[in-house]
């Protein structure tokens, strides 16, 4: 083959794989497009507020799925705390899942801290919902206060914005700060499984 033949045969080797790059490019690009596409969130009509440390409230919690059930925080203004959570005992040779529950005590203190932490994020402020339509099932959290004849309930399925992130993460630590590592649990008997959550999604239909 003559040299010239080579050097177009080369250069249109080169100008293929250039193509190539970009397409695969421009085609992961448009996959992220798409992926990004599908994390939506709903806006809430209802007029923001926000908690009063004086006035009595209610703030729930929940973390888990629609399928499998939520492990459940309830706090009030009082410093009252009732927790829920799944787990497994043992059944047989096997395992089966359970539910227990316990009860906390926040001082005054925690409570105001609270109070202080769910204004300064601006939790209620959020959307009603954030959704990502790429995952099935998957996992969903419910956050949900009430004050007066305020109430806010916002519903996150698959998609957990930086501000519910941390206030997760803040709540974990002022329970355990609040001597959660040494509660003591008790089982939920079986005809009662899954009672503690029928409100907290009741709020947000």
């Amino acid at each position: 083959m003559k040299k010239s033949t080579l050097i177009r045969v080369g250069a249109l080797a080169a100008l293929l794989l250039v193509a190539l790059c970009v397409l695969m490019f421009a085609g992961g690009a448009a996959l992220t497009f798409v992926s990004c596409s599908c994390r939506t969130s709903e806006r809430d009509t209802r007029a923001a507020f926000s908690l009063d440390g004086i006035q009595p409230f209610r703030l729930e919690f929940g973390r888990g799925s629609g399928w499998h059930g939520l492990d459940t925080v309830k706090l009030d203004s009082e410093g009252d705390a009732i927790l829920h959570r799944r787990t497994r005992e043992q059944s047989g040779n096997g395992y089966k899942e359970v539910w227990e529950t316990t009860r906390l005590k926040l001082s005054s203190a925690h409570v105001t801290e609270l109070v202080q932490t769910v204004n300064r994020m601006t939790l209620l402020g959020m959307h009603k919902a954030y959704h990502d339509r790429n995952i099935a099932d998957g996992t969903q959290w419910v956050f949900w206060v009430r004050q007066g004849t305020g109430q806010k309930s916002i519903y996150f399925n698959n998609h957990f914005p930086s501000k519910i992130a941390e206030f997760a993460q803040y709540l974990d630590k002022l329970l355990e700060d609040c001597g959660l590592a040494n509660a003591k649990w008790q089982l939920v008997p079986d005809a009662e499984a899954r009672q503690h959550e029928r409100d907290i999604w009741d709020s947000i239909r």
